[in-house]
């Protein structure tokens, strides 16, 4: 494998390879894949099942509003990125390995999200309005189209790709109206793709290969950039709620627009989807750039960390699992307490790390991932790790 010492140097139109190629697991992404899908299920987990404080049928203890608040500023969006920027590395993972085997690309590309989308994200979001499955295989089908085009020339010619969709998404965002299923599905697509184009941009990177040897310069950059831009990010919030504060009427109720939605100027809507974009994309990075930096440096903290590589390994499963599991508190909705959920949120953690580790010591991929890929090849894939040794 051919690995450049310095992949800015690269001219824009010179011929690079797509990706290094990396036969080998990534422990980083499998890890940073689980604790942002940890992330996500945290946020989703008082989002499924109304808890009784979001009902007013139980008032909020101090330990709840510090425990709620504290989750909102560490993983609100944050996770999200991570979990998008990922995606995009996966998506160039996969492109590589099926044209490294000789096979079609964007065929097996639009199958696999297409089965993402039909298989898993339409079911899901009948069950939970909040599924983030859907749009996000909407949004990867365009990625797809995009992907020969942002994995040849320079390195860095994802950012261009990401910078032009954050600067869309303010203006294409407002133009789908009040609509549900274009707000959720269709309205964030601009933005999501960005994320996805950084996931491209760090794919390219050889940093990220199993074989790279040199000092890892991206991390401190991802670290500290990410801080940068979250900072940035709650300053364009703070400017919006200072240029165009929220109307109220006489009794203080904000004022409703005909579609019974707060009044909000388009100035201002746009404030707030930059902000969004910087402070998720922010902070997603910067947590990349830390588990990264824990990881390489071998030391207890790695170790805990690299117990949730098979978690990360198994993230569509444990995704759909959790909202199975919130479902059964669907009777007792705006009953149970704040705290009660976290809790039930945390034990699912603890017993679904254990069962992907015992699961991927006899299993190649998770149940449902194997599905997905089942699909999207068009045949059954190898399941049993016996199956492997054996051929």
């Amino acid at each position: 494998m051919t690995t450049a010492t310095n992949p800015d140097a690269v001219p824009d139109g010179a011929a690079v390879p797509a990706v290094p190629d990396r036969g080998r697991r990534v422990a980083f992404l499998d890890v940073a894949r689980a604790i942002a899908m940890i992330g996500v299920v945290l946020m989703n987990a008082t989002a499924v099942v109304f808890p009784g404080e979001m009902t007013g049928e139980r008032e909020s203890s101090v330990l709840t509003s510090v425990l709620e608040v504290g989750l909102s500023v560490l993983m609100s969006g944050k996770a999200r990125a991570m979990l998008m920027v990922l995606l995009g590395v996966g998506a160039v993972l996969a492109w590589s390995s099926v044209t490294r085997r000789g096979g079609r690309p964007m065929a097996t590309m639009l199958r696999r999200y297409v089965a993402l989308g039909v298989l898993f994200g339409i079911p899901h979001l009948l069950v939970f309005s909040g599924d983030i499955l859907a749009h996000y295989a909407i949004t990867a089908l365009v990625l797809a189209a995009l992907l020969p085009l942002m994995t040849a020339g320079s390195p860095n010619r994802p950012l261009w790709f990401a910078a032009g969709s954050f600067l869309l998404s303010p203006l294409f965002e407002p133009l789908m109206g009040s609509g549900t299923v274009q707000v959720m599905l269709i309205g964030p697509i601009p933005q999501t793709l960005g994320f996805f184009c950084v996931g491209v941009w760090l794919a390219r990177r050889p940093e990220l290969s199993p074989d790279f040897t040199g000092p890892n310069r991206l991390i401190a950059p991802m670290m500290w950039g990410g801080l940068i831009g979250e900072v940035v990010g709650m300053g364009l919030l703070a400017g919006s709620d200072l240029l165009f504060p929220r109307e109220f009427d006489a009794d203080g109720i904000p004022v409703l627009g005909p579609d019974g939605v707060p009044v909000t100027p388009l100035p201002a809507e746009m404030m707030t989807n930059l902000s969004s974009t910087l402070t998720g994309l922010g902070g997603g990075l910067f947590y990349l750039g830390l588990v990264w930096w824990l990881l390489r440096r071998d030391g207890a903290v790695a170790r805990a960390l690299g117990t949730l590589a098979p978690l990360g390994r198994m993230t569509l499963t444990v995704y759909l699992g959790s909202t199975a599991v919130f479902l059964l508190l669907k009777p007792f909705e705006g009953e149970v307490p704040m705290l009660a959920q976290y809790a039930l949120a945390a034990g699912y953690f603890v017993v679904v790390a254990l069962v992907a580790r015992w699961w991927l010591r006899r299993f190649r991929l998770g149940p449902l991932e194997w599905v997905w890929r089942s699909v999207t090849h068009l045949r059954p894939q190898e399941l049993r790790r016996e199956e492997r040794l054996a051929a």
